[in-house]
């Protein structure tokens, strides 16, 4: 490998117009999920300083860098990195091994080596001149093929890399080899990397241009064909390899980002996002492809008690509050509310509640409610809205207070065992009745008033009383017998008297009987004259 000082890129519009190309030539397709999330692993290798040998200056860097972008995204316990003396032929297979023993077939699989490259199809590991014996197309071909993962990278920037297609290429891997088999790979002063590594780390820190097709992924086919643009422009000796047979586009990192473009309240949870709250936008997100998440916002954000911010959905349509997802961009959307209140002490109002701000809110009442004893009649509205109608609609540009108004009567019951008492029947709430009776009742056997029980108590045959509820009032009686025992002691005097004067007379009665008197005899008539 031999040194570049220093190259200044050009043709900025054929960067432009190949990635346009690229967009539409490489196909895509969309990530499948499985029942557990995948996972990415990743070996970085990289020499500058070999056992016998120091003649590159960043082929250590390369390593270094793409492990300090890829593993932050991937997780700790799924990469390594091996530099200078780490990197011998036993520690990489090692390494390789390794991999092979955890990634699953849904995983990734990425393995990344620089350094020196022999013509002869062969990785200069860190003792490759005191063993005479690098890792050769065969070996490495060996190890991957013991990676279960159905999704393989290759990154190799090494001189000569391209010896390493015809062996490596295979269904569900993407090869990018830094040169053509004849050619020899440059690192650079000026990029401080192998040049080809410089690209495809530029590539990951431009992910948003790089990202051609826009589905918050970044495959290694973007990468690739960016990386090997740039290099070739950078030094037109040096024209990488790219050899995909993966279907679709191998996705290495994907993108989450999150905005709200309405001003809720400060301190306001505006996002959970896998159970960490967030009062305030969070940085955008690299996350393994495939792998799942769970957003949050919240559904309702109370301004006042009367204001509020409802959640109306996200921007790709979904209505859900709470969701799993894997990538993209995700926007919050909210509406501002107005609260109704409809205050009444009776009936239902279902039109009461929460409405869109400026938004027409129309409300009716039933005007006539009866229940036993009580029934109330409408009578008109008043606060936010006046009348009397049954139907009323105000806009709700701000909280709004609407009061029922009611007449209210109360049944009175007036019930007697004698008599007719008065008063009984419908009252307002609030009047004062009048309820009387006789106090007697009857002839001879007389019922006379004691009083009055139930909802009132009382001894006065006519009383008045406010209307304050529903009465009962019941009539209290004693049978009064004075009248007929008078009754039967004078008819008993009279019995006395009659039967008395009866015997005397027939007392009487037995003594002879007086003849009477005699007549003289009438004189006689006078003569005729």
């Amino acid at each position: 490998m031999r040194k570049l000082l220093s190259k200044t890129p050009v043709c900025l519009l054929l960067v432009t117009v190949f990635l346009l190309l690229s967009a539409f030539i490489l196909p895509g397709a969309p990530a499948m999920a499985a029942d557990t999330d995948p996972q990415c692993w990743g070996v970085f290798a990289g020499i500058s300083d070999y056992e016998f040998i120091n003649d590159l200056n960043y082929a250590d860097d390369d390593a270094i860098d793409l492990y300090s972008v890829f593993t932050p995204v991937w997780g700790a316990s799924n990469t390594r990195l091996l530099v200078d003396s780490e990197a011998s032929k036993a520690d990489i297979l090692d390494a390789i091994a390794w991999m092979a023993d955890n990634a699953g077939e849904n995983d990734t699989v990425v393995f990344t080596f620089s350094g020196h490259g022999t013509d002869l199809g062969e990785l200069c590991t860190y003792d490759f001149y005191f063993t005479d014996s690098g890792i050769s197309t065969t070996v490495l071909y060996q190890a991957l093929n013991q990676v279960k993962a159905e999704k393989i990278v290759v990154i190799i920037d090494v001189c000569h890399a391209g010896e390493f297609q015809y062996m490596l290429s295979k269904d569900g891997r993407v090869l990018l080899l830094a040169s053509q088999a004849d050619e020899l790979s440059q690192e650079s002063y000026e990029l401080r990397n192998g040049v080809f590594t410089y690209y495809i780390l530029q590539a990951i820190s431009e992910f948003d241009d790089i990202d051609t097709n826009h589905d918050y992924e970044l495959s290694a086919e973007e990468i690739a064909a960016y990386a090997s643009l740039m290099t070739s422009l950078y030094d037109y000796s040096q024209n990488p390899v790219i050899d995909d047979e993966f279907i679709g586009e191998l996705a290495l990192i994907a993108k989450f980002i999150f905005i709200l473009d309405t001003s809720l309240p400060p301190g306001t949870v505006i996002l959970t996002l896998d159970g960490v709250d967030y009062t305030s936008l969070p940085p955008e997100k690299l996350w393994s492809p495939g792998s799942t998440h769970t957003i949050a916002v919240p559904e309702w954000v109370y301004i006042n008690s009367g204001t509020r911010y409802a959640f109306a959905g996200w921007n790709d349509g979904e209505a859900l509050a709470v969701r799993v997802i894997t990538k993209g961009f995700f926007s919050a959307e909210y509406n501002i509310e107005q609260l109704l209140k409809i205050v009444s002490p009776f009936g239902d109002f279902p039109d009461a509640g929460w409405y869109l701000d400026n938004s027409l809110a129309e409300f009716s009442v039933t005007p006539y409610i009866e229940y036993t004893g009580t029934r109330h009649y409408f009578i008109s509205w008043s606060g936010d809205f006046s009348g009397n109608a049954e139907t009323g609609s105000l806009y709700m540009d701000s909280p709004k207070t609407v009061y029922a108004n009611w007449r209210t009567e109360y049944l009175l019951n007036v019930s007697s065992e004698y008599g007719t008492p008065t008063g009984a029947g419908w009252y307002g709430e609030g009047e004062t009745v009048s309820i009387s009776i006789e106090p007697e009742q009857g002839l001879f056997v007389r019922q006379i008033f004691d009083g009055w029980t139930g909802d009132l108590a009382g001894v006065q045959s006519s009383v008045s009383f406010t209307m304050d509820s529903p009465k009962d009032i019941i009539a209290i009686w004693h049978t009064d017998y004075v009248q007929l025992y008078i009754l039967i002691i004078v008819i008993l005097v009279v019995a006395g008297v009659v039967t008395a004067t009866i015997i005397l007379l027939r007392r009487r009665g037995s003594t002879p009987p007086v003849p009477p008197a005699a007549v003289p005899p009438p004189p006689p008539p006078p003569p005729a004259s």
